[in-house]
Protein backbone atom coordinates (compact mmCIF):
# COMPACT_ATOMS: atom_id res chain seq x y z
CA UNK A 1 0.00 0.00 0.00
CA UNK A 2 1.79 2.60 -0.96
CA UNK A 3 5.08 3.63 -3.08
CA UNK A 4 3.93 7.60 -2.21
CA UNK A 5 5.62 7.27 0.72
CA UNK A 6 8.67 6.52 -0.59
CA UNK A 7 8.45 10.07 -2.61
CA UNK A 8 7.12 12.39 -0.26
CA UNK A 9 9.16 10.62 2.64
CA UNK A 10 11.60 11.54 5.04
CA UNK A 11 14.33 10.31 2.46
CA UNK A 12 15.74 13.73 2.33
CA UNK A 13 16.06 13.90 6.75
CA UNK A 14 19.74 12.60 6.75
CA UNK A 15 21.45 11.48 9.77
CA UNK A 16 22.85 8.43 10.90
CA UNK A 17 21.17 5.57 10.58
CA UNK A 18 20.83 3.05 13.50
CA UNK A 19 21.64 -0.43 12.44
CA UNK A 20 18.47 -2.22 14.48
CA UNK A 21 19.81 -5.98 15.37
CA UNK A 22 17.81 -8.72 13.60
CA UNK A 23 16.00 -10.05 17.23
CA UNK A 24 14.28 -13.86 17.38
CA UNK A 25 10.61 -13.56 17.80
CA UNK A 26 11.03 -15.54 20.65
CA UNK A 27 8.80 -14.07 22.64
CA UNK A 28 6.49 -12.09 20.35
CA UNK A 29 6.39 -14.96 17.89
CA UNK A 30 7.35 -18.09 20.08
CA UNK A 31 9.44 -19.54 17.16
CA UNK A 32 12.88 -20.17 16.89
CA UNK A 33 14.92 -18.06 14.74
CA UNK A 34 17.10 -19.85 11.62
CA UNK A 35 20.58 -20.78 12.73
CA UNK A 36 23.32 -22.04 10.64
CA UNK A 37 22.80 -25.74 9.25
CA UNK A 38 19.34 -25.31 10.19
CA UNK A 39 16.76 -28.40 9.26
CA UNK A 40 15.57 -28.44 5.63
CA UNK A 41 13.19 -31.35 6.02
CA UNK A 42 10.40 -31.20 3.60
CA UNK A 43 6.65 -30.59 4.80
CA UNK A 44 4.90 -33.66 3.99
CA UNK A 45 3.13 -34.00 1.04
CA UNK A 46 -0.20 -34.27 2.02
CA UNK A 47 0.07 -30.78 3.54
CA UNK A 48 1.67 -28.86 1.04
CA UNK A 49 -0.99 -30.19 -1.74
CA UNK A 50 -3.72 -28.48 0.87
CA UNK A 51 -0.98 -25.66 1.11
CA UNK A 52 -1.69 -25.43 -2.74
CA UNK A 53 -5.46 -25.51 -2.56
CA UNK A 54 -5.49 -22.04 -0.14
CA UNK A 55 -3.55 -20.64 -2.43
CA UNK A 56 -5.39 -21.10 -5.59
CA UNK A 57 -8.68 -20.19 -3.68
CA UNK A 58 -7.18 -16.97 -2.17
CA UNK A 59 -6.34 -15.97 -6.07
CA UNK A 60 -9.87 -16.17 -7.02
CA UNK A 61 -11.72 -12.66 -6.98
CA UNK A 62 -14.23 -12.52 -4.56
CA UNK A 63 -18.11 -12.53 -4.83
CA UNK A 64 -19.98 -9.51 -3.13
CA UNK A 65 -22.12 -10.06 0.12
CA UNK A 66 -24.56 -7.90 1.23
CA UNK A 67 -23.48 -6.36 4.30
CA UNK A 68 -27.26 -5.52 5.44
CA UNK A 69 -30.61 -5.14 4.53
CA UNK A 70 -31.06 -2.01 1.61
CA UNK A 71 -31.01 1.34 2.70
CA UNK A 72 -31.52 4.81 0.74
CA UNK A 73 -28.19 6.36 0.03
CA UNK A 74 -29.52 9.42 -1.33
CA UNK A 75 -31.71 10.11 1.11
CA UNK A 76 -29.17 9.61 4.09
CA UNK A 77 -26.34 11.38 2.50
CA UNK A 78 -27.82 14.42 0.58
CA UNK A 79 -27.50 17.99 1.80
CA UNK A 80 -25.00 16.23 4.84
CA UNK A 81 -21.17 17.19 5.33
CA UNK A 82 -18.70 13.73 5.49
CA UNK A 83 -14.75 14.72 6.85
CA UNK A 84 -12.60 12.44 5.74
CA UNK A 85 -9.07 12.16 6.48
CA UNK A 86 -6.31 9.06 6.35
CA UNK A 87 -3.38 7.81 8.69
CA UNK A 88 -1.09 9.13 6.30
CA UNK A 89 -1.64 10.93 2.93
CA UNK A 90 1.94 9.69 2.40
CA UNK A 91 0.29 6.49 1.86
CA UNK A 92 -1.94 6.64 -1.70
CA UNK A 93 -3.79 3.46 -0.62
CA UNK A 94 -5.46 6.12 1.96
CA UNK A 95 -5.45 9.42 0.61
CA UNK A 96 -7.09 10.78 -2.15
CA UNK A 97 -5.81 7.94 -4.99
CA UNK A 98 -6.77 5.28 -2.56
CA UNK A 99 -9.89 5.07 0.28
CA UNK A 100 -10.30 9.02 0.25
CA UNK A 101 -10.90 9.49 -3.06
CA UNK A 102 -13.09 5.95 -3.42
CA UNK A 103 -15.35 7.55 -0.59
CA UNK A 104 -15.09 11.57 -2.08
CA UNK A 105 -16.50 10.50 -5.73
CA UNK A 106 -19.17 7.61 -4.26
CA UNK A 107 -20.71 9.72 -1.57
CA UNK A 108 -21.18 12.78 -3.77
CA UNK A 109 -22.74 11.34 -6.64
CA UNK A 110 -25.50 10.46 -4.04
CA UNK A 111 -25.66 14.23 -2.63
CA UNK A 112 -23.13 14.70 0.28
CA UNK A 113 -20.12 17.81 0.71
CA UNK A 114 -17.36 15.54 1.38
CA UNK A 115 -14.55 17.34 3.08
CA UNK A 116 -11.40 15.50 2.06
CA UNK A 117 -9.21 16.91 4.73
CA UNK A 118 -4.86 15.54 4.42
CA UNK A 119 -2.90 14.29 6.70
CA UNK A 120 0.73 16.37 6.91
CA UNK A 121 4.05 14.29 6.75
CA UNK A 122 5.21 12.73 9.32
CA UNK A 123 1.46 14.07 10.52
CA UNK A 124 0.26 11.58 13.39
CA UNK A 125 -2.07 12.21 16.20
CA UNK A 126 -1.29 16.21 16.07
CA UNK A 127 -2.82 16.47 12.56
CA UNK A 128 -5.94 14.17 13.35
CA UNK A 129 -6.67 15.67 16.30
CA UNK A 130 -7.01 19.06 14.38
CA UNK A 131 -8.99 17.27 11.47
CA UNK A 132 -11.08 16.10 14.34
CA UNK A 133 -11.46 20.09 15.61
CA UNK A 134 -12.24 21.08 11.52
CA UNK A 135 -14.94 18.59 11.84
CA UNK A 136 -16.82 19.81 14.79
CA UNK A 137 -16.05 23.56 13.50
CA UNK A 138 -18.01 22.46 9.46
CA UNK A 139 -20.55 20.83 11.84
CA UNK A 140 -20.02 17.61 10.16
CA UNK A 141 -23.10 15.48 9.78
CA UNK A 142 -19.56 12.55 10.14
CA UNK A 143 -16.12 11.79 10.36
CA UNK A 144 -14.25 9.08 8.04
CA UNK A 145 -10.89 8.24 9.48
CA UNK A 146 -8.64 5.96 7.04
CA UNK A 147 -6.18 2.97 7.45
CA UNK A 148 -6.87 3.11 11.08
CA UNK A 149 -5.94 6.20 12.98
CA UNK A 150 -5.08 5.29 16.82
CA UNK A 151 -8.21 5.91 18.34
CA UNK A 152 -6.08 5.49 22.21
CA UNK A 153 -4.20 8.70 20.83
CA UNK A 154 -7.55 11.21 19.95
CA UNK A 155 -9.75 9.77 22.64
CA UNK A 156 -10.32 13.58 23.88
CA UNK A 157 -11.22 14.24 20.70
CA UNK A 158 -13.47 11.99 19.72
CA UNK A 159 -15.11 12.28 22.89
CA UNK A 160 -15.54 16.01 21.91
CA UNK A 161 -17.10 14.82 18.14
CA UNK A 162 -19.21 12.64 20.29
CA UNK A 163 -20.68 14.78 22.30
CA UNK A 164 -21.88 16.75 19.28
CA UNK A 165 -23.02 13.95 17.70
CA UNK A 166 -21.25 13.13 14.77
CA UNK A 167 -20.75 9.89 14.42
CA UNK A 168 -16.93 8.42 13.36
CA UNK A 169 -16.43 5.54 11.11
CA UNK A 170 -12.35 4.21 11.74
CA UNK A 171 -11.92 2.29 8.28
CA UNK A 172 -9.30 -0.80 7.72
CA UNK A 173 -9.12 -0.68 11.27
CA UNK A 174 -9.81 -4.59 13.08
CA UNK A 175 -7.35 -7.72 13.35
CA UNK A 176 -5.09 -5.50 16.06
CA UNK A 177 -4.29 -8.57 17.99
CA UNK A 178 -5.84 -6.85 21.03
CA UNK A 179 -3.59 -4.65 21.27
CA UNK A 180 -5.05 -1.64 23.96
CA UNK A 181 -3.02 0.67 21.41
CA UNK A 182 -6.39 0.26 19.33
CA UNK A 183 -9.60 0.65 21.21
CA UNK A 184 -12.96 0.81 19.87
CA UNK A 185 -13.64 3.82 22.45
CA UNK A 186 -15.07 6.73 20.56
CA UNK A 187 -16.04 5.09 17.22
CA UNK A 188 -19.47 4.52 15.99
CA UNK A 189 -18.31 2.26 13.42
CA UNK A 190 -15.37 0.47 11.78
CA UNK A 191 -14.67 -1.17 8.57
CA UNK A 192 -12.22 -4.21 8.14
CA UNK A 193 -9.67 -5.68 6.08
CA UNK A 194 -8.11 -9.81 6.50
CA UNK A 195 -4.84 -8.94 7.69
CA UNK A 196 -5.02 -12.54 8.95
CA UNK A 197 -6.32 -14.06 6.10
CA UNK A 198 -3.34 -12.57 4.37
CA UNK A 199 -0.54 -13.68 6.08
CA UNK A 200 -1.59 -17.13 6.37
CA UNK A 201 -1.65 -16.99 1.95
CA UNK A 202 1.70 -15.53 2.28
CA UNK A 203 3.56 -18.38 4.51
CA UNK A 204 0.77 -20.99 2.58
CA UNK A 205 2.48 -19.61 -1.22
CA UNK A 206 6.15 -19.47 0.23
CA UNK A 207 6.04 -23.20 1.44
CA UNK A 208 4.77 -23.59 -1.93
CA UNK A 209 7.12 -21.71 -3.40
CA UNK A 210 9.45 -23.64 -1.70
CA UNK A 211 8.38 -27.15 -2.96
CA UNK A 212 7.63 -27.90 0.75
CA UNK A 213 11.05 -26.58 2.63
CA UNK A 214 10.79 -25.15 5.63
CA UNK A 215 10.57 -21.06 5.42
CA UNK A 216 12.55 -18.81 7.33
CA UNK A 217 11.45 -15.62 7.38
CA UNK A 218 12.64 -12.50 8.02
CA UNK A 219 9.61 -10.47 9.60
CA UNK A 220 8.85 -6.45 8.94
CA UNK A 221 6.78 -5.57 11.52
CA UNK A 222 5.68 -1.53 12.14
CA UNK A 223 3.63 -0.96 15.45
CA UNK A 224 2.34 2.18 13.36
CA UNK A 225 -0.23 -0.73 11.71
CA UNK A 226 -2.93 -1.37 13.38
CA UNK A 227 -2.92 -4.88 12.32
CA UNK A 228 0.64 -5.37 12.98
CA UNK A 229 0.07 -7.09 16.11
CA UNK A 230 -2.66 -9.43 14.20
CA UNK A 231 -0.55 -10.09 11.72
CA UNK A 232 2.64 -11.56 14.13
CA UNK A 233 0.25 -14.06 15.90
CA UNK A 234 -1.12 -15.29 13.00
CA UNK A 235 2.49 -16.08 11.64
CA UNK A 236 3.36 -17.85 14.87
CA UNK A 237 -0.25 -19.89 14.79
CA UNK A 238 0.23 -20.98 11.09
CA UNK A 239 4.02 -21.88 11.41
CA UNK A 240 3.26 -23.88 14.36
CA UNK A 241 0.11 -25.82 12.85
CA UNK A 242 2.00 -26.19 9.22
CA UNK A 243 5.61 -26.51 10.43
CA UNK A 244 6.70 -26.44 13.58
CA UNK A 245 9.91 -26.69 14.79
CA UNK A 246 11.60 -26.97 11.30
CA UNK A 247 10.19 -22.87 9.79
CA UNK A 248 11.78 -19.87 11.74
CA UNK A 249 11.15 -16.39 12.10
CA UNK A 250 13.60 -13.51 12.65
CA UNK A 251 11.88 -10.19 13.44
CA UNK A 252 13.44 -6.66 12.05
CA UNK A 253 12.06 -3.84 13.53
CA UNK A 254 9.53 -2.18 14.65
CA UNK A 255 9.41 0.43 12.31
CA UNK A 256 7.47 3.29 12.23
CA UNK A 257 5.82 4.88 9.24
CA UNK A 258 8.66 7.54 9.33
CA UNK A 259 11.41 5.08 8.97
CA UNK A 260 9.79 3.06 6.14
CA UNK A 261 12.24 5.26 3.70
CA UNK A 262 14.83 5.79 5.55
CA UNK A 263 15.95 2.94 8.34
CA UNK A 264 14.78 -0.13 6.90
CA UNK A 265 17.28 -0.61 4.19
CA UNK A 266 20.59 -0.82 6.60
CA UNK A 267 19.13 -3.49 9.27
CA UNK A 268 17.58 -5.32 6.37
CA UNK A 269 20.81 -5.66 4.32
CA UNK A 270 22.31 -6.75 8.14
CA UNK A 271 19.99 -9.63 8.87
CA UNK A 272 20.59 -11.00 5.09
CA UNK A 273 23.70 -11.21 5.17
CA UNK A 274 23.87 -12.61 8.68
CA UNK A 275 22.10 -15.46 8.15
CA UNK A 276 21.78 -17.35 4.58
CA UNK A 277 18.94 -19.60 5.85
CA UNK A 278 16.17 -16.70 5.18
CA UNK A 279 14.34 -17.47 2.57
CA UNK A 280 11.19 -15.55 2.82
CA UNK A 281 10.34 -12.40 3.57
CA UNK A 282 6.94 -11.56 5.23
CA UNK A 283 6.35 -7.46 5.25
CA UNK A 284 3.30 -6.60 7.58
CA UNK A 285 2.44 -3.30 5.49
CA UNK A 286 3.09 -3.51 1.86
CA UNK A 287 4.21 0.45 1.69
CA UNK A 288 7.23 -0.64 3.87
CA UNK A 289 8.45 -2.74 1.37
CA UNK A 290 9.25 -0.27 -1.55
CA UNK A 291 12.71 0.84 -0.51
CA UNK A 292 13.85 -3.02 0.33
CA UNK A 293 13.35 -4.55 -2.93
CA UNK A 294 16.50 -4.20 -3.89
CA UNK A 295 18.46 -5.39 -0.98
CA UNK A 296 16.24 -8.63 -1.18
CA UNK A 297 17.18 -8.47 -5.01
CA UNK A 298 20.58 -8.52 -3.79
CA UNK A 299 20.99 -11.59 -1.72
CA UNK A 300 19.02 -13.88 -3.73
CA UNK A 301 22.19 -15.03 -5.40
CA UNK A 302 22.83 -16.52 -1.81
CA UNK A 303 19.42 -16.86 -0.55
CA UNK A 304 18.24 -19.49 -2.50
CA UNK A 305 14.39 -19.42 -3.22
CA UNK A 306 14.36 -15.59 -1.58
CA UNK A 307 11.21 -13.83 -1.98
CA UNK A 308 8.86 -10.80 -0.75
CA UNK A 309 5.78 -11.30 0.40
CA UNK A 310 3.30 -8.54 1.62
CA UNK A 311 0.17 -7.64 2.87
CA UNK A 312 -1.09 -4.55 1.99
CA UNK A 313 -2.89 -4.68 -2.04
CA UNK A 314 -1.38 -1.29 -3.52
CA UNK A 315 -1.81 -0.48 -6.62
CA UNK A 316 2.10 -0.18 -6.74
CA UNK A 317 2.46 -3.46 -4.82
CA UNK A 318 0.48 -5.04 -7.42
CA UNK A 319 2.47 -3.77 -10.20
CA UNK A 320 5.37 -5.29 -8.36
CA UNK A 321 4.11 -8.45 -7.87
CA UNK A 322 3.55 -8.74 -12.07
CA UNK A 323 6.50 -7.15 -12.93
CA UNK A 324 9.58 -7.94 -10.19
CA UNK A 325 10.53 -11.86 -10.03
CA UNK A 326 11.54 -11.05 -6.22
CA UNK A 327 7.99 -9.75 -5.12
CA UNK A 328 6.10 -12.92 -4.70
CA UNK A 329 2.56 -12.01 -3.47
CA UNK A 330 0.43 -9.02 -2.10
CA UNK A 331 -2.41 -10.02 0.13
CA UNK A 332 -5.63 -7.16 0.91
CA UNK A 333 -8.27 -5.43 -0.43
CA UNK A 334 -9.14 -3.97 -3.23
CA UNK A 335 -9.20 0.01 -1.74
CA UNK A 336 -12.36 0.73 -3.45
CA UNK A 337 -14.10 -2.17 -1.82
CA UNK A 338 -12.98 -1.12 1.50
CA UNK A 339 -13.80 2.32 0.84
CA UNK A 340 -17.47 1.35 -0.08
CA UNK A 341 -17.53 -0.20 3.53
CA UNK A 342 -16.76 2.84 5.28
CA UNK A 343 -19.40 4.53 2.91
CA UNK A 344 -22.14 1.71 4.20
CA UNK A 345 -21.49 2.60 7.40
CA UNK A 346 -21.78 6.33 7.44
CA UNK A 347 -25.30 5.84 5.38
CA UNK A 348 -26.54 3.14 7.87
CA UNK A 349 -25.48 5.88 10.73
CA UNK A 350 -27.11 8.93 8.97
CA UNK A 351 -30.16 6.76 8.03
CA UNK A 352 -30.72 6.57 11.86
CA UNK A 353 -29.89 2.59 12.15
CA UNK A 354 -27.20 0.73 13.64
CA UNK A 355 -24.12 0.42 11.80
CA UNK A 356 -23.60 -3.15 10.34
CA UNK A 357 -20.49 -4.95 12.66
CA UNK A 358 -16.71 -5.13 11.17
CA UNK A 359 -17.24 -9.14 10.23
CA UNK A 360 -19.64 -7.95 7.94
CA UNK A 361 -18.45 -4.46 6.65
CA UNK A 362 -15.21 -5.98 5.92
CA UNK A 363 -13.06 -5.93 2.56
CA UNK A 364 -12.55 -9.59 0.89
CA UNK A 365 -9.18 -10.44 1.31
CA UNK A 366 -7.78 -10.65 -2.65
CA UNK A 367 -3.74 -12.88 -3.29
CA UNK A 368 -2.26 -10.91 -5.43
CA UNK A 369 0.71 -13.06 -7.38
CA UNK A 370 2.32 -13.37 -11.03
CA UNK A 371 -0.05 -15.34 -12.19
CA UNK A 372 -3.10 -12.85 -11.80
CA UNK A 373 -2.30 -9.89 -10.95
CA UNK A 374 -2.40 -7.98 -14.77
CA UNK A 375 -6.40 -8.92 -14.15
CA UNK A 376 -6.80 -6.91 -10.87
CA UNK A 377 -5.21 -3.28 -12.51
CA UNK A 378 -5.11 -1.17 -14.98
CA UNK A 379 -2.88 1.48 -15.47
CA UNK A 380 -2.98 3.29 -11.84
CA UNK A 381 -6.76 1.97 -11.19
CA UNK A 382 -7.84 -1.20 -10.23
CA UNK A 383 -9.10 -2.93 -12.93
CA UNK A 384 -12.57 -3.91 -13.03
CA UNK A 385 -12.17 -7.11 -15.11
CA UNK A 386 -12.03 -9.18 -12.16
CA UNK A 387 -15.38 -8.28 -10.76
CA UNK A 388 -16.94 -9.06 -14.59
CA UNK A 389 -16.37 -5.26 -15.04
CA UNK A 390 -17.51 -3.80 -11.80
CA UNK A 391 -20.14 -5.83 -10.54
CA UNK A 392 -18.99 -4.94 -6.51
CA UNK A 393 -19.64 -1.76 -7.01
CA UNK A 394 -23.20 -1.95 -8.96
CA UNK A 395 -24.45 -4.53 -6.34
CA UNK A 396 -23.04 -1.56 -3.56
CA UNK A 397 -25.25 0.95 -5.81
CA UNK A 398 -28.61 -1.30 -5.33
CA UNK A 399 -27.81 -1.60 -1.82
CA UNK A 400 -28.35 1.87 -1.40
CA UNK A 401 -31.26 1.92 -3.98
CA UNK A 402 -29.26 4.27 -6.30
CA UNK A 403 -30.90 4.54 -9.86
Amino acid sequence: MGRQYRKHGARARLGVIPVVAAVGLLGALGVATPQAGAQTASISKSELAKLKTIVADAKKAPKWVAPGPAVNGTAALKGKTIVTFPISSNIDACNTKGQQGYFQAEAEKLGAKVISLPTANPGGPPTWISNLNQAVNDRASAVVMLCGPTAAAISNELSTVQSHHIPVVDGNYNQTGGSKAFPLTGLSAESGVDTNGGITDDLADALVNLKGKPAHVLFLDSTDVAQDQGAANTLKADINKWCPGTCTVTNTGPFTSADWATKEQSPIATALQGNANINTVIVTFDGMSDDIISDVEAAQKSHPGLKIYAWGGGIAEIHDVNSNPVFAADAGPDERWDAYNQLDQVIRLLSGKKAEPVAKEIAPNMFFTKSNAATFYNGNNYSDKAYSNGAFIKDFQRLWEVG
